[in-house]
């Protein structure tokens, strides 16, 4: 691949990779919302220590679920844009 394509492959993946944090920090809000929506004394009551393990397993995923969420769409982020990096050093590792 030439340095002109290298560049525009490179730079496609860094807007994508913007486009997708604009998504993210979209959601962040919503997602979060309905996360203290679900632990709530009306839905799991993640607070009363009285519940079920399986309940309280329920808390604990749910709990989890933003943060799971987020590393995800951070590691597509990540390797959305080193993607032409990568590309770029196993083209020079075949020639």
């Amino acid at each position: 691949m030439n340095k002109k394509g290298f560049g525009a492959f490179t730079f496609f993946g860094i807007m994508i990779s913007v486009m997708i944090w604009i998504g993210f920090t979209q959601l962040l809000g919503p997602v979060s919302d309905q996360t203290a929506e679900a632990r709530s004394v009306s839905q799991l009551d993640c607070g009363n220590t009285s519940i079920s393990i399986g309940v309280k397993a329920t808390c604990v995923i749910v709990d989890w679920t933003l943060f799971g969420w987020a590393g995800a769409i951070i590691a597509t982020i990540i390797f959305t844009a080193g993607g032409g990096l990568i590309d770029s050093q196993l083209r020079k590792k075949q020639q």
